[in-house]
């Protein structure tokens, strides 16, 4: 089949020898052929997109027990899913948009959609992992079935193998934390819309609104993400022919109808809170001054947004890895400006016409989108902008999607191109050699296949002998410094029956001590907060151990 093909979705004619007394197809090859004819996708393409498949699920699942990070952030994610399993009782809020302050909250779409994973792993984080790692995969044949139908078979082959490749996307397979849905949420969102626009099919539309719901309530940055749905939405509505529009609009009012349905805890509790979490949001200011113009911040965001999937830049690397990053993210830039003009000039039979306006939708769609959040996102979050702020990726993983689906367009274009005195070759070459030098850049930035933390089992483990320590149902356990929480422990400890009480009541106080944030942890830290907390308890000291890097747990028995 040609690159950019389209077909008319027949099925092929198929020699089936069981009409003529031969063996008889196998129900599942039979089913194989229907699907496939129905989409038009053929048997090579399959194999490719299954081999991809089987890689992606080898880098995420592979000693997954043992890979996921395991801090208070995951604490506080799963404990909250877990009490709503315990309690009966709906989340109306999910996490707090910044854990040290509880500013505002994100949506609680996240721990809705957990909860009966919660419930079938009785509590333990690791289904919940498998979970959100097989909501991770799902984004690959939703990418691929996007770009090949803007695209190509080239262009869908290529967004399956960044997708699953790409350290960003793996990272958030294999960690709990409400953003790692975005990207899910952003692939959904990408596949409904451009099937409403490309089949015609109006109710594509709530495909799209879902997804936008998942990725704006995973983290509220994901929010962006309804004006290029919005715009792409009225797009479509000018180019539909005036007798469809009034169903074109059913499904688009059915879309925005499921949107604020996802959102009705939170816009209840505004209704009956006087619009808390609202003011909230407009009181808030980005703490500190920046030190850069505008431009200069826009440029580094821009940079740091379209080099994040394949590169984990700046997170990973900072100095080292510029020029990778600034490599990806000119040619990115450069491609998509390159692939845009190159659809517009597009001349030849009508056929081949017809190709080139769907691809250049396609591309104004992903291309407009992405040029959209990467500046509004820049512009509108100062840390995104900052070269010493390196921790907040969380922000802009909202445009990771359209990043892979730009770059594997771009691929397309090189492999249908032929740049040397017309001989098709070249191209093949030139979208080959920049497929490995994307590949290999991501495969050296993979997470690590064990968590630096020890993860869960380390928290486990911890938990065990703290029981053993106190040899009591239940005591108390604190944490310096205070607005950092001890869930990473307090909750495998809730989770064997362990009752954490107040400390001026308990036999037994375990201290929490974080290096990185508290000076002194080990020892003067821990004496100053008795000494201030709890001056006139007689407590001993009976054991003191470190968990993990950066973590020391003190465990006191008070004497009579």
């Amino acid at each position: 089949m040609p690159d950019n093909q389209v077909t008319d979705g027949s099925a092929p004619v198929v020699d089936s020898t069981d009409r003529m007394g031969g063996a008889p197809d196998s129900l599942a090859r039979r089913l194989a052929l229907r699907v496939s004819g129905r989409l038009g996708v053929p048997g090579r393409e399959w194999a490719a997109l299954i081999a991809i498949t089987v890689l992606a699920a080898a880098d995420r699942f592979v000693n997954l027990p043992n890979r996921f990070t395991w801090n208070t952030d995951q604490g506080v994610e799963v404990g909250a899913i877990w009490n709503a399993v315990v309690t009966r009782q709906l989340p109306t809020f999910g996490s707090p948009a910044f854990s040290t302050g509880g500013t505002f909250h994100h949506g609680a779409l996240f721990y809705d959609l957990m909860i009966p994973f919660a419930w079938l792993g009785n509590g333990n984080p690791d289904v919940l992992v498998v979970a959100i790692a097989l909501f991770g995969m799902a984004v690959i044949p939703l990418v691929w079935w996007t770009a090949r139908s803007i695209g190509g078979t080239s262009a869908g082959i290529a967004a399956a193998l960044l997708a699953a490749v790409s350290p960003a996307l793996i990272d958030y397979s294999t960690l709990i934390w409400n953003p790692v849905l975005v990207e899910t949420g952003v692939a959904l969102a990408c596949f409904g819309a451009w099937q409403a626009w490309s089949t015609g099919g109006p109710r594509w539309w709530v495909v799209a609104a879902a997804g936008t719901a998942l990725a704006s309530q995973s983290h509220l940055t994901g929010l962006v993400l309804v004006f290029p749905m919005a715009i792409f939405f009225l797009v479509a509505l000018r180019r539909c022919p005036a007798g469809n529009r009034r169903r074109l609009i059913g499904w688009g009012i059915a879309g925005v109808g499921l949107f604020v349905l996802t959102w009705m805890p939170w816009i209840v509790s505004e209704l009956t809170h006087n619009f808390a979490e609202t003011r909230a949001m407009l009181a808030f200011t980005q703490p500190g001054e920046s030190t850069a113009d505008p431009i200069a911040r826009l440029v580094f965001a821009l940079i740091r947004i379209q080099a994040w999937p394949m590169t984990h830049w700046p997170l990973d690397d900072l100095t080292g890895g510029f020029i990778a990053a600034l490599l990806i993210a000119v040619g990115v830039t450069a491609g998509m400006i390159w692939r845009v003009t190159g659809a517009l000039a597009a001349r030849g039979p009508k056929s081949a016409v017809t190709a080139a306006r769907r691809e250049r939708a396609g591309l104004l769609f992903i291309g407009g989108s992405l040029l959209l959040i990467s500046t509004t996102l820049g512009l509108g979050i100062k840390e995104l902008g900052q070269v010493q702020n390196i921790n907040q990726e969380q922000y802009h993983v909202v445009a990771d999607v359209f990043v892979i689906l730009a770059t594997a367009l771009i691929v397309a274009g090189l492999w249908r191109a032929a740049p040397l005195r017309g001989r098709p070759w070249s191209g093949h070459a030139l979208a080959v050699l920049a497929m490995v030098g994307l590949i290999a850049v991501g495969i050296a930035h993979w997470p690590p296949f064990t968590a630096s933390d020890g993860g869960w089992p380390s928290a486990t483990a911890a938990a065990t002998r703290l029981e053993k320590d106190a040899a009591a149902p239940e005591f108390a356990l604190i944490d310096i410094p205070s607005f950092k929480g001890p869930q990473e422990y307090s909750y495998p400890l809730t989770l064997d029956g362990v009752k954490l009480i107040d400390p001026a009541d308990a036999q037994t106080v375990v201290i929490l001590c974080d290096v990185d944030w508290a000076e002194g942890c080990g020892g003067t830290a821990e004496a100053a907060w008795i000494a201030s907390t709890l001056p006139d308890a007689n407590l001993t000291l009976i054991d003191r151990f470190e968990p993990t890097t950066g973590r020391i747990l003190s465990v006191y028995r008070r004497e009579p």
